[in-house]
């Protein structure tokens, strides 16, 4: 009866982590380059029976195997390209990889990604193209981390005139530089850090490198646009509602265990 008890409640515990999911997909839906995450949920280990203590000649016959449950294990980004909105800020730029071929060793398909410094000196990666040039003169993200160079070196600009062909950042007084385009054959290892910030994860041979330093030129640098998100709000609204229904379900299954155990500790139980 216990187990029973358990397997409902890890049941509860998945839909709620997967609810938490959805929200945060939802609730992103118009976060420019924001990649919605997949909730994985797994079953537990599956246990052996077999029957003990009886006097029948075969005492140790299996009885079957027995789960005790599902988890939610992580949540996946999907790397979907998003629709392009234009906005004719210059300071709005797109990625657009959608003819990347699948990478042989991987079997996924490649994305680009832009590569911005974060406050902790370390190196973060985004498709969130709305950037906004700081006091300093310096490309930020909108939680103020600076957009890198093919040098790793933050974009420093004298102005918002500037254009983007190709990578290549050219300003009003001719200055030049690139901008650092990241490229990985294995998105999988990358993991969300919030507002479409992303953390590698991953194995370090794999991780995103300078895209001019591979044979992919299947990209485009859109400048005056913004990627929207991979969210379907039509999808995930009927997720959330059948993922509210499964936790309803093993609510109920809780109770009715919880209403025989109640009914075996005071009636069955009871001496008169």
């Amino acid at each position: 009866m216990f187990r029973g008890m358990y397997t409902a409640t890890s049941g509860m515990m998945a839909s709620e982590r997967k609810q938490q999911y959805l929200t945060n997909n939802l609730s992103n839906a118009q976060t420019p380059g924001f990649k919605q995450d997949q909730a994985v949920i797994r079953s537990f280990p599956e246990y052996l029976l077999k029957e003990r203590n009886t006097t029948s000649p075969q005492s140790d016959k299996k009885v079957g195997e027995l789960s005790h449950g599902v988890y939610t294990q992580e949540g996946i980004p999907l790397f979907s390209s998003g629709t392009l909105k234009e906005t004719g800020n210059t300071t709005d730029l797109a990625l657009l990889d959608e003819s990347l071929p699948t990478d042989e060793e991987t079997g996924q398909k490649g994305i680009a990604l832009f590569g911005v410094r974060t406050d902790d000196d370390g190196i973060r990666y985004t498709r969130n193209g709305n950037f906004t040039l700081s006091d300093e003169g310096f490309l930020t993200t909108s939680e103020g981390y600076r957009v890198l160079n093919t040098n790793l070196e933050p974009i420093q600009l004298s102005s918002e005139e500037f254009s983007v062909k190709d990578g290549k950042l050219t300003e009003a007084n001719g200055n030049e530089q690139d901008i650092w385009i990241g490229y990985t054959g294995n998105p999988e290892g990358l993991t969300q850090r919030g507002n479409g910030v992303f953390e590698w994860a991953g194995d370090d041979n794999n991780a995103p490198r300078d895209i001019r330093t591979t044979e992919f030129t299947q990209y485009t640098v859109e400048q005056g646009f913004l990627e929207g998100s991979n969210v379907d709000l039509t999808t995930t609204m009927t997720d959330m509602l059948n993922t509210y229904r499964m936790y309803e379900a093993n609510q109920r299954v809780l109770q009715t265990y919880d209403q025989s155990i109640d009914k075996s500790v005071n009636d069955i139980g009871r001496v008169y």
